[in-house]
């Protein structure tokens, strides 16, 4: 009998800049809310733009990227981000700020 030998693909990292008012941060997941007035748990706010990201992921050839807008007031920074890393970031937004999103 033939042995199945199991060969995992290798891991890539897929850049991820995820925005909340305008601004490039990390939170935590399980803080994002429906409400709007109770606002994500901040573990990280960064000094830097969302263009800044997106240029130094272009630089390091890191593709297959996304934005993720958490909210309004996000679409300034996110075509920031596009434009300082052509065809290399999809923008996405979150459920709770679709305009398709139905109570």
């Amino acid at each position: 009998a033939q042995a199945f030998v199991f060969s995992p693909a290798p891991m890539r990292f897929r850049p991820c800049i995820d925005l909340h008012s305008g601004k490039v941060k990390q939170i935590v997941g399980s803080s994002l809310r429906d409400d709007p007035d109770q606002g994500p748990v901040t573990n990280f706010e960064s000094e830097l733009g969302a263009a800044d990201y997106a240029a130094r992921y272009q630089e390091d050839g890191l593709t297959g990227g996304h934005v993720v807008m958490l909210g309004p007031g996000n679409e300034e920074a996110a075509l920031a981000a596009l434009r300082a890393y052509p065809g290399g970031l999809q923008v996405g937004r979150s459920a709770e700020a679709s305009p398709t999103r139905t109570p």
